[in-house]
């Protein structure tokens, strides 16, 4: 049930239960409460969102550019690659080569672009570079993402037949739409404690006997549940915190 005060504009909101999605930090803030980051929690991943008017052409002669975006599109992610950008990483520097996977939504969905890009072949493309750690982006001045954009465009050239800059849409102010997220930016713009995508650090899919709460997703406050992924036996995309909340409730109904 909702009322809004027309005087001041302010909205209130009435609920039996209610569920929250926001990472500790959020959760802390909505309740006046005290936070202190936690050192593992420290996000680690660069997001890049692009346009493609057209996917760009491999090097690989046997696989065509559709097969190659439909699934999981690995970056510089050998083991002996993930080890040494990991160490670089510890040393507080950028890893060159950079790691990441990269990801093709409109090949599985193309309703996420208007009539007319989808017409003309356009398509979107979702970069996840790893191993870039809160801590290396404290004090950006924009330079480091910059710096970052050029590491993963080189890593994607290395595996095409063509610059794939080539492929990249421009904008109708003349720029490429290419739009690169430090794990700083991610805390400043959409409030992800220390720019993780998943909150904090993941835990197990099971929890202790001791730990409070039967489904790990009760807080202190009657009827206010964490159903994302800073609940207990939470993180990732598994789901399963906004499931055990679901349950929680239904159970104690």
């Amino acid at each position: 049930m909702t009322f809004s005060d027309k005087e001041t504009g302010e909205q209130s909101v009435f609920a039996d239960n209610v569920l929250i999605n926001a990472g500790p930090q959020t959760f802390a803030q909505l309740f006046d409460q005290m936070w202190k980051p936690k050192d593992e929690d420290e996000g680690s991943v660069v997001k890049i969102n692009m346009l493609l008017h057209r996917l760009p052409k491999l090097k690989t002669a046997d696989t065509t550019s559709s097969d190659a975006f439909a699934g999981s599109f690995h970056i510089d992610e050998g083991f002996e690659q993930m080890e040494a950008s990991w160490q670089a990483a510890r040393s507080g520097k950028l890893p060159d080569p950079a790691p990441g996977e990269v990801y093709c939504h409109t090949l599985s969905d193309d309703s996420i672009l208007s009539p007319e890009l989808r017409e003309k072949g356009y398509h979107t493309l979702t970069l996840f570079g790893l191993d870039m750690p809160w801590r290396l982006f404290e004090s950006d001045s924009g330079e480091d993402a910059k710096r970052v954009q050029e590491l993963y465009l080189r890593g994607l050239n290395d595996l095409c037949d063509e610059p794939f800059e080539d492929c990249v849409a421009v904008s109708r102010d003349g720029g490429k739409c290419i739009e690169t997220k430090t794990p700083r930016d991610l805390q400043s713009e959409i409030g992800l404690d220390q720019g993780n995508i998943f909150h904090n650090a993941l835990s197990w899919f099971y929890g202790d006997a001791n730990q409070v709460g039967q489904w790990g997703v009760e807080t202190k406050y009657p009827r206010v549940f964490r159903a994302g992924a800073s609940a207990m036996r939470g993180g990732a995309v598994s789901g399963i915190p906004g499931h055990n909340a679901a349950m929680c409730i239904l159970q104690n109904s």
